[in-house]
């Protein structure tokens, strides 16, 4: 017999895989319980338990539903976030939170192929399905390779957008990598998720058609909100 978390997994999963949409009610726990083969209390703290994630919120009297947009997101050779998004029948938005111009990291001037006390501008978005908070992300592009890059960003609709802006018009992810932990206070207000609900890290890179770095990225995504495919 499952356990609660092992049902509020499954109820998650669930409720990804199907495409259920936000606002959907649950049905009963009587009819959870039947569906898993849990008792009734089994199912209630599995229920507790997604709603302390940000998954489902309870109404009195009314019953249980699901809060959060669920995307089931693949990652290839050409992931697009609008893309992804729109296969749901859902609407992609893109928030500039921040542009800033720095001087690139180690770490960044590696992924970028460029020198260490190159700058590099530091884009901050913020993504939303159907106007809820869905992924918030940093990315990071030469400054040098690209000067015009703010003047495109108030009619860009994305980043695949501001890329064909600013001269790229095939670029491709390179690679890809995915890990866990928990929000940091900010990043937890800004996807209106509880602190204690865990998030997926997605970082990648991106190369025009010769194989040169174009940009880099770190993603934080509610992971209660998505199901990656690599």
């Amino acid at each position: 017999m499952l356990d609660h978390v092992q049902i509020a997994d499954a109820i998650a999963e669930s409720l990804i895989t199907n495409g259920v949409r936000t606002g959907t009610r649950l049905p009963t726990q009587k009819e959870l319980g039947e569906s898993y083969g849990a008792p009734r209390h089994s199912i209630r703290k599995a229920l507790d338990l997604l709603e302390k994630r940000g998954v489902l919120g309870a109404r009195q009297g009314s019953g249980t539903y699901v809060l959060g947009q669920l995307v089931d997101y693949q990652i290839s050779s050409r992931t697009s976030y609008n893309h992804n998004v729109r296969r749901l029948d859902a609407s992609p938005t893109i928030e500039f939170l921040e542009l800033r111009t720095r001087q690139a990291t180690p770490e960044i001037a590696r992924g970028l192929g460029i020198n260490r006390s190159a700058r590099i501008f530091d884009l901050y978005v913020l993504r939303r399905s159907n106007g809820e908070p869905l992924c918030l992300a940093r990315h990071y592009l030469s400054e040098d390779r690209f000067p015009t890059l703010s003047e495109h960003l108030e009619v860009a609709t994305g980043i695949s957008d501001l890329l064909r802006r600013i001269g790229m018009q095939d670029v491709r992810r390179s690679n890809s990598s995915i890990s866990a932990r928990m929000p940091a206070k900010h990043e937890a207000a800004l996807l209106e998720i509880p602190q204690a609900s865990p998030v997926l890290v997605l970082e990648g890179r991106n190369v025009d058609a010769k194989g040169v770095p174009v940009e880099i990225s770190t993603s934080v995504w509610p992971a209660s909100r998505i199901k990656v495919h690599v």
